[in-house]
This record gives structure tokens, sequence and C-alpha cells, in this order.
């Protein structure tokens, strides 16, 4: 089966045989194979210890917004280990820019997966996080032979929502991820259209899901492969897993979580629907549903959902005046135009109030201190960008990338001393490339300057980039 977006005869190609990947070792990461078909593509492999190129396994296609490959891969590995999965993790696929990289490294590792190594070829799935997520979904609509999409921190083209989505998708935000609401508003939709979904929500930012959850987004697929028949059934697996979900529900509740715990019994009941009696799973859902505390906290959650879209609006109107603002800038006016500090006051409250509190600190760091920032930049407008970037290092004073860019902007408006006090707030904070920050054409007026020379001096060669 040959995806649609490959182009013509791909799969086809003489690539030498290697005896589907036999002379590798099992249960370990490999680092650094090239693909046959493209040898600038290179990727990380991870082939299960029963793996044998006789009898075909299921697969996992990674793709990481920053073509961390082992990064990416490790999340996955105990679970594939577990089931049986290869797991191929690109070098190359990239976030933040066209889809060009991300359609050439899955190009590349497709007809590797399917050619190199035995995978099934009806059992092939990608796995993104958020921009990668974005192309995995993409390419799901598009192409034959896709099985499943397991997606991080992410949310659909307005236009994908016109068009209804059938391939499995398995996703998972943190609560604190400005890809929250779009991944919300994702599953919500494939759940009208009765779409084969389940979403997961961890505590924590805009990241790859755990490993935990990894875990839970293979043997989703395993269930859903059961369901469609592409695997042979096993009522003691589904068994195991729906006792599994029905446990976690039920420390959720002991726990005091009744509204985590009603939804998760509500998903188990339709991950195990028609492979396994789910009748307890219902009656549980049914029993959390119509307690106090669980109406209570739906009637919390909506109203705070109302109050975040509300300030998506209002810092939405905020970015639009920044663009278009006479000079001179005052990073104050629109401190206050963001509302920071009430931002800040949400964030330290219990409950779900302090939740979206702090996914919209996060959100307005990343779309002012990133987005916005990035385009003003580009433009030259390099006082604006001071000011989007003063706004997003008060709303996540402790992201190292926000303070060098704002001592990156600094220095390009001309204002030598305050970029010299962000930068070395940077250095502070984490950053510690001396190579870097030596040679960025940003930081140039400051190379004279005694306290950035005593910087560079207390620097190692290399560290890490902010980004």
């Amino acid at each position: 089966m040959r995806p649609a977006w490959l182009v013509p005869g791909l799969l086809a190609l003489a690539l030498p045989a290697l005896g589907q990947g036999s002379a590798l070792e099992r249960g370990r990461l490999i680092e650094g194979l090239e693909c046959r078909s493209d040898p600038t593509q290179t990727y990380t492999l991870f082939l299960p210890r029963a793996y044998a190129p006789e009898r075909p396994s299921p697969a996992l296609i990674v793709l990481d917004p920053r073509g961390r490959s082992v990064h990416a891969a490790e999340h996955f590995r105990e679970a594939a280990e577990e089931y049986g999965w290869i797991l191929l993790s690109s070098n190359d696929s990239r976030s933040d820019t066209s889809s060009d990289p991300n359609i050439r490294a899955l190009r590349a590792l497709w007809p590797e997966a399917q050619g190199r190594y035995a995978a099934d070829p009806k059992r092939t799935y990608l796995a993104g996080f958020s921009g990668t997520a974005k192309f995995a979904w993409a390419i799901a609509r598009q192409a034959e032979g896709v099985a499943g999409v397991i997606a991080s921190g992410a949310g659909w083209e307005p236009r994908h929502f016109d068009e209804r989505f059938s391939v499995p998708s398995f996703g998972t935000a943190g609560d604190t991820d400005f890809n929250y609401t779009p991944m919300r508003e994702v599953h919500a939709t494939l759940l009208e259209w009765g779409s084969p979904q389940r979403l997961e929500i961890f505590e924590g930012a805009h990241t790859w899901m755990p490993a935990a959850l990894a875990r839970e987004a293979i043997e989703w697929m395993e269930v859903q492969a059961i369901k469609e028949g592409l695997r042979p059934k096993d009522e003691a697996l589904v068994a195991r897993l729906l006792k599994q979900d029905l446990a976690r529900a039920a420390e959720l509740e002991a726990a005091g979580r009744v509204l985590e715990a009603q939804r998760r019994y509500t998903a188990a009941a339709d991950t195990f629907e028609n492979v396994a009696p789910v009748t307890t799973a219902r009656r549980e859902a049914a029993r959390l549903e119509a307690l106090p505390a669980t109406r209570n906290l739906v009637d919390e959650e909506r109203r705070w959902d109302e109050y975040e879209q509300s300030t998506w609006r209002l810092h939405q109107a905020a970015y639009a005046e920044l663009r278009g603002a006479e000079p001179p800038f005052r990073t104050a006016l629109f401190t206050v135009r963001f509302r920071v500090g009430e931002l800040q006051d949400h964030a330290r409250a219990e409950g779900y109030e302090g939740v979206v509190g702090r996914r919209l600190l996060q959100t307005l760091a990343t779309n002012a201190g990133y987005y916005l920032s990035r385009e003003l930049r580009r433009q030259g407008e390099h006082a604006r960008a001071v000011v989007a970037l003063s706004v997003a290092t008060e709303a996540s004073p402790e992201t190292p990338y926000l303070w060098y860019n704002l001592a990156c902007a600094r220095a390009r408006s001309g204002s030598r001393g305050a970029a010299l006090d962000a930068l070395e707030k940077a250095v502070a904070l984490g950053v510690s490339n001396r190579e870097l920050i030596a040679s960025d054409a940003d930081l140039e007026s400051l190379r004279d300057e005694a306290r950035f020379q005593a910087l560079l001096a207390s620097l190692d060669d290399a560290g890490p980039i902010p980004r």
C-alpha cells in the first residue's frame, strides 16, 4: 500500500537487501542511520527484542519539531519493546517552517520502514508534537496507509474542521500548554463525528507527552487494531488493558479528582466498546457525572474557559495595537494592555483558575516572545520587538531564550546597557553557548563592552542554543 503523498514508484526503488534489519541490534536505540532512498535523511531506530524479519511488526514513525530523534523516541521505547513495535525517529523533521522538511523526511522514512525493515504495511503509524503533529494529521488525511496518529500539543488548520477525519487519533496536551485549547477543539470535533479518538491531559506545558501516556497511546492503538481487524483478537490483552484503565479512574476518584475520573471512565467505555464489557465503566461515569462536586467543577471549568477565550481576544487586539503603534513604544503600557499582573494573580490561585492563569501566561510568552517578536525582527522593527519580548519575559521570567532574544532586540535597537542586562539574565538562567554568543550578529554592538567580554570569559565553548 503506497501513500498518495509519496513520489510515484518510491517504494519500488531497488534498494540493497539488508536482511530486513536482521543484522541490527535489538532492544536499544541506534542513532545516525541513513535512509537508503535519501542518505541526507537520518534517523534513530529501535527494533524490539522480539523483532523477526519474517514477521511484520507495527511501526511508528516519530517526527520531532526540532529533529531530536533520540529524545522523541525515548518516550515510546519501553512500550515499543513490550508490544513489539519498530520505531524510526527522524533527525530532520521541523516545526515553525514550511512542510517541506517533513515531507522529505517522511518520503525517506516510509520506504525505510516497509522496505528495510519488516513493518506491517497496514499498521504504520505517525507520531508528532506541535507542528509535526499538525503535519501528521494532514498527511493522514490525504494518504492511504497511515493506521493512526499519536499527537501531542497541537491543533488543526481551520480548513480541516470542514472535512471528516476518520483515522484513529490519540491526542495529549499539557494543562498549561498554549495548544491545550486547540487540542480539545480537535477532539471535540472528532467525538462529534464519531471518529476513533481519545484525549488525555497531563500536568505540564508545551512538550511531548510523558512516557506513561506514550505507552497508553500505543496500547490504545493496539485496541483500535483489534477493532479494525488489523491484528488477531486477544481477549487477555483487552481484559488487562480495560482493568488497567478502570484502576486509573478509581485512583483519580480516590485522590479527589472526580471530574478527571469521570472522563477517564467515559474514555475507557468508548475505547473498549464492542471488544469487552463496558457496563462498569459506563455506570461509574454516570455516577460521577451526577455528583454535585462534578457538576460544580464542570461549571468552574466552563467559566474559566470563557475567561480564557475573552482574554485571548483581548491579546489579539493588543498584538495588532503593537504592530501599528507610533513611537515611542512604552513597555509598561503594553504590560497593562496584556493584563500581565492580573494573569499572574490568577496563576497563583488554586484549582482550574490557577491552571488557566498559568496557561494564558505561557500562551502570551509564546505568541509575543516567539511568533510576534520573530515577525517584527524580520521586518527590522527591533524597537517593537523589544516591547513584545519585554512583555514575554514578564509573563514567563524563567525562560532563558526570551531573555536572550530580548538582549538581541535591545542590541539591535541601540540599547546596549539594557541588552547586556538581558544577556546576563539569559546566562544566569542557563544560556551558556559561548560560540553562539560570540558570533551572533545581533550582538555585534556589544562586542567591545567590558561586561560582554567578561560574560564570554565565564562561558564554556559549547552549550545549549536558545530556542
